[in-house]
This record gives C-alpha cells, structure tokens and sequence, in this order.
C-alpha cells in the first residue's frame, strides 16, 4: 500500500518560507570542495538560505604534502567561493561535543545536533561515508547515525540545472517529496520532474499515477508552484541504470530519493536499500541527495 497525503495541510503560501540549514563539509585539498561549488551554483544568495561550514580534517593526506591546506586556508577557500557568488557563510564548525570531525557519525551528529536540513559531502565526505559502509555499516547503526538527508556531490556538472525526485510509493519517497519542496520552494530557476521506478513485470498504472500525484501534493504542500513541476514513469528492468540514463538525458543537477524504499516500484529495498548504494558509486555530473527523516508525514 502507498503512503497518502490526503491528509496533509492545504499548500502554505508561496510567499512564506522557512530558513533552510545547510552544513558543508569542507576538506583541506584545494583541488576539489565539490560541496562548497555546488551549492554556490545552485542556490541564488538569499535571506532563508544559511551556510554554515564543517571543516574534516584530512588525515589521509601526508602532512608534508604540499596541496594540503592548513585549516584556517581551507576554511577562507571554500568561504571565497562562496563569496564570490554573493552568499555569507554563517558559521565555521570543527568539532563536535569537542571532538573533531574525523568520521561520517561526526557529521551526523552535529547535522542532527544543530538542526540542519541537510549535510553537503564533497569528495573527502564521500570518503568518510564509503569507510562508513566498509567498516562498521550495520542497518541497525546507519538508522542511528544517518538518519537525515545527506547530499553527495561527487563530481557536480555546474552547467546543470533541475531536479529529478525519484519515488516508489514509500514513505521515505514522499518524505524525498517534502525535501525537496522545503529546499526548492524558493529557487525559481529549478524545475522538479516527479519520476516513478516502475517494474516492468509488475506494472498497475492507475497505481503509478496514485503515487505521482502523491508526490506532487508534497510538492505543492511546500509552494512548489505547478508550473515547475512535471511527471514521468521510467520502466526499467535495472532501475539505476534508468535513473542514470534519465539523469544524463535530462542533464539535471539533483538527483534526489528516499534513503530507503519499501513502495512496489523498482526501490522497494531494506535500509538504505541497493538502489540509493549504487547511485552514491556511480552517479555523476548530478548531485544525489538522500533524504531521511524527518517529513511531514
């Protein structure tokens, strides 16, 4: 059965939004702070809009390597990229609970701790989170640790622009739905194509559209206006490789699904679920944005 939003409240209105939080993770190479250049195209400066800093250390990187910054260069890096494009970056954080940023729970928890709507990964965060899944990944651990949305740009196209929200009737994929509208509403530019995950051996249409239009009342709850919004069913023996075909056809800048699917579409995986784990490998030129709880729901 597919989750509903019959019951959610009527769409507030467009010109009310709430101040969106995002925590980028800043490493000390200079070559690559893909977090920090993909939020600076994206978004456009505005007031709703607070950037705040996590500085990871690096600790991979010998330390008489001479690419590596020393903290305080890495920090005014990343906060000239973002000046350059006209934003203020609220905060710098290296720590929390006194302890340094030096793994994926670290950042976990002070995204959790501080409230924030979403923790951007750059390379080096994408790193931390794949030593995450090698080393001690339990399901039981990452619903602990992880549960909130997450951003992985690993190699951003800044030519890119839309997103492509991905949904299987789950709740985690309406919960996508309401992040992305929360994170959107206000950036104009971008339009969101709602996709279904359909398999091809199990198709029932009227059900396809059910969850579609579910969606999209997330959407609509969240003042995405309609004009930006479009609909599609990719069917796809290999759903990531419908997922990544789309997202190069389209040539969007977001991908975005639930951290785990248990709808009756091509997603319906346990946990963080084998769809979300490769598109995290493989994906490029877009930005997959995984999104946990908490929604509207």
């Amino acid at each position: 059965m597919s989750f509903s939003t019959e019951n959610l409240l009527e769409p507030m209105s467009e010109s009310l939004h709430t101040i969106r939080k995002l925590l980028v993770c800043v490493s000390q190479d200079p070559g690559v702070l893909h977090g920090a250049r993909f939020v600076s195209h994206f978004f456009q400066p505005s007031d709703d809009l607070h950037i705040d800093l996590a500085l990871t250390p690096q600790s991979e990187l010998p330390e008489d390597d001479p690419d590596q910054l020393s903290s305080p260069e890495a920090v005014h890096w990343a906060v000239s990229i973002f000046e350059e494009a006209g934003f203020s970056i609220k905060k710098t954080r290296t720590s929390v609970n006194g302890r340094p940023l030096l793994d994926i729970r670290d950042i976990a928890k002070l995204a959790q701790q501080r409230r924030y709507d979403a923790a951007v990964l750059g390379r080096h965060g994408i790193h931390r989170f794949e030593e995450h899944l090698h080393t001690v990944f339990k399901e039981t651990e990452f619903d602990q640790y992880l549960d909130f949305p997450f951003w992985i740009c690993r190699t951003p196209d800044l030519t890119r622009k839309d997103v492509l929200l991905c949904v299987d009737g789950s709740k985690p994929g309406l919960c996508a739905a309401d992040h992305v509208g929360m994170i959107c509403a206000p950036e104009q530019r971008h339009s969101i194509c709602v996709a279904y995950l359909a398999d091809p051996h199990h198709r029932d249409h009227r059900d396809e559209l059910s969850i579609l239009d579910n969606a999209v009342r997330m959407l609509r709850v969240n003042a995405i206006a309609e004009s930006r919004i479009s609909t599609k069913i990719l069917v796809e023996s290999d759903p990531v490789h419908g997922i990544l075909q789309e997202a190069e056809r389209g040539r969007y800048a977001v991908v975005a699904v639930g951290r785990a699917g248990t709808g009756r579409g091509m997603m319906a995986d346990r946990q963080f679920g084998s769809i979300s784990l490769r598109l995290s490998r493989e994906l490029s030129g877009s930005s997959l944005w995984v999104c946990g709880y908490p929604c509207k729901l």
